[in-house]
């Protein structure tokens, strides 16, 4: 039983981590497309790209940390 355990705990701490890579991507990225797009569409290139950017790293470690925390304390 206690095997079942620690296979079961595998596969949650494998899923969470991997998750939480594929949102850290997912975060900059639309937010560097988003900027880049609302630049072209007013004519502020690069300025709108950089700050979407930046706010979608942001979040997307706001959102890991947050994961992170909600791992440790489910423990």
């Amino acid at each position: 039983m206690n095997g079942q355990k620690q296979k079961s705990d595998w596969y949650i701490a494998y899923g969470i981590y991997g998750v939480v890579g594929i949102q850290l991507a997912a975060s900059v990225l639309a937010g560097l497309f988003l900027g880049n797009y609302i630049d072209k569409k007013i004519g502020t290139l690069p300025w709108l790209t950089v700050v979407g950017l930046l706010l979608g790293t942001a979040g997307g470690f706001y959102n890991l940390i947050k994961i992170l925390n909600w791992n440790r304390e489910r423990k």
